[in-house]
């Protein structure tokens, strides 16, 4: 499946510490049309590989290994400007930072993934009315799931 005429390539850092997972979502997404620019398995991974590349959405897992945690990692990568998704079995339900925008739970279908990785991006962007899957829970523009 390719990227159709109105949706862009996004160029995205997955940040999942589950190999299986993490392939399952960089597959997903590469047939949507979209670049992954990086997988990380931790915090200090995901913050190096943002220093280096551009990232227009990072999808971020909200328990990592070794006591890392997803919600810091998106923090910081908020606080640089990049947008993030959270894509976890344990989806908060607010968020500290304008530009987390959302997070889809665990199990996910991979289309749903997808479209919800492009709602994201359309909500960051300051876009309204945008159509999200039913996955997907977007948080306020005060960090609330409204």
């Amino acid at each position: 499946m390719q990227a159709d005429a109105d949706t862009r390539s996004l160029r995205l850092l997955v940040v999942e510490d589950e190999a299986i997972i993490a392939m399952l979502v960089e597959d997903a997404l590469t047939m949507a049309g979209h670049v992954v620019v990086g997988v990380a398995e931790s915090a200090s991974e995901a913050l190096t590989i943002a220093a280096r590349e551009t990232i227009d959405l990072a999808l971020c897992d909200v328990r990592l290994s070794e006591n890392d945690s997803g919600v810091t990692v998106a923090r910081e990568l908020s606080l640089r400007g990049i947008p993030c998704l959270y894509v976890s079995g344990n989806c908060p339900t607010a968020a500290d930072h304008p530009l987390i925008i959302g997070c889809v739970g665990k199990p996910f279908a991979t289309a749903a993934l997808s479209r919800a990785v492009e709602a994201a991006y359309r909500i960051a962007a300051g876009e309204r009315g945008v159509e999200v899957p039913k996955s997907m829970h977007v948080f306020a523009r005060d960090g609330t799931v409204p």
